[in-house]
């Protein structure tokens, strides 16, 4: 018979370790070693912390641009950025050029199964393409401007401690998106890193993924809120058809893709409403 003191540990041991798996697949933090008996189970739960991981991203990209502010605002995107980067392993980013390059590569095969076949084999392939890294250098120029305009409104604004929302916001709310992407879709391969879909997942994932992202656009001013309402379902929707009209369902690289592209959106919604004095 367990005792209460057994049974809270247990319960404490069921939300550490799912949440730890997340933790070190989705970062660089070095947390490795406190993670005990890993099983298929543990990285099935863990799905379901990726926002919470977004949510120490987030936090920890709001402390470097506290320490970080008084440089000058280039200088203090460049390091942010790469102090991003770093933190995520460019796990993301990865993903993000694996898309481009099987994309590029498959897009064009005329038979279905090709087509799937070939895209599935090139984001398999750990090499990069050129449209790999072209995409990566575009995508990075364009994250380093964001961030570079985000931080000369930050320098300017008098709304206290909020000024570093956006910061918070934009990490917890593309790791929600890839839990849409997974309540959505289905894994496309048989195997992978990322736990395979079913549907009683599938119908799990969903109310914590639309709880999670209406919390966290309740949090952004109004004109903000109603932007991201507006624009991450159609980001997270256009993305979706786009890759279950070439593999039949998602990867590992897709939810990356995603979660950058989510990043930039949610930052680039902010700076131009920013921009023309909404937000």
């Amino acid at each position: 018979m367990s005792t209460p003191r057994n049974s809270v540990v247990h319960s404490v041991t069921g939300f550490m370790q799912p949440f730890l798996y997340a933790l070190v697949f989705l970062t660089r933090l070095p947390v490795a070693g406190l993670l005990r008996n890993v099983d298929a189970e543990t990285a099935k739960r863990s799905v379901y912390y990726y926002p919470l991981v977004g949510l120490i991203v987030g936090a920890l990209l709001c402390a470097a641009t506290y320490v970080l502010s008084p440089l000058p605002a280039q200088l203090q995107a460049a390091l942010l950025l790469g102090f991003w980067v770093l933190v995520t392993g460019a796990l993301h980013l990865d993903g993000l050029a694996d898309c481009a390059d099987a994309y590029f590569a498959g897009h064009k095969c005329m038979d279905t199964e090709e087509r799937r076949t070939r895209i599935l084999a090139v984001m398999h392939d750990p090499h990069c393409g050129a449209m790999g890294v072209i995409a990566l250098v575009i995508f990075l120029l364009v994250k380093f401007a964001v961030l570079s305009a985000l931080l000369e409104w930050l320098a300017t604004t008098e709304q206290g401690t909020w000024i570093y929302l956006p910061l918070l916001l934009a990490p917890v709310l593309a790791r929600t998106a890839a839990l849409f992407l997974m309540s959505l879709s289905s894994y496309a391969r048989a195997q992978g890193l990322v736990p395979p879909s079913n549907s009683q997942r599938n119908r799990e994932l969903l109310p914590v993924a639309i709880l999670v992202a209406v919390a966290g656009i309740a949090l952004a001013p109004l004109p903000v809120a109603i932007g991201l309402a507006a624009v991450l379902p159609a980001v997270i929707l256009l993305w979706r058809q786009l890759w279950q009209k070439q593999i039949g369902g998602y990867t590992g690289d897709c939810l990356g893709g995603l979660v950058e592209i989510t990043e930039l959106s949610v930052l680039l919604l902010w700076v131009a409403l920013a921009a023309n004095g909404i937000a």
